[in-house]
């Protein structure tokens, strides 16, 4: 949902930097392809976690942009939806 939002929200794609805190730890967030679960995996990530988080099927776009976001971090991602 959040790739239909004009103008689009800010999760802290391109402003959140990170420091390197998570090193080495592991999130699970769920609820996390849009809103506050997003700008939280795109945090943990830039803090060097690896993010695993959960969405719905009709957020694809969206879970499909967190997971390019979390590697071009650096980090691990895996996504999964209730079935």
């Amino acid at each position: 949902m959040a790739s239909k939002m004009v103008p689009r929200p800010d999760h802290g794609e391109t402003t959140y930097k990170g420091s390197g805190r998570l090193a080495g730890r592991k999130a699970l967030i769920t609820g996390g392809d849009s809103g506050i679960g997003r700008a939280a995996a795109i945090a943990f990530a830039r803090e060097r976690a690896d993010v695993a988080f959960g969405y719905l099927p009709e957020e694809q776009e969206d879970a499909d942009e967190l997971v390019d976001l979390i590697k071009a971090a650096g980090q691990k991602a895996c996504r999964r939806y209730p079935q």
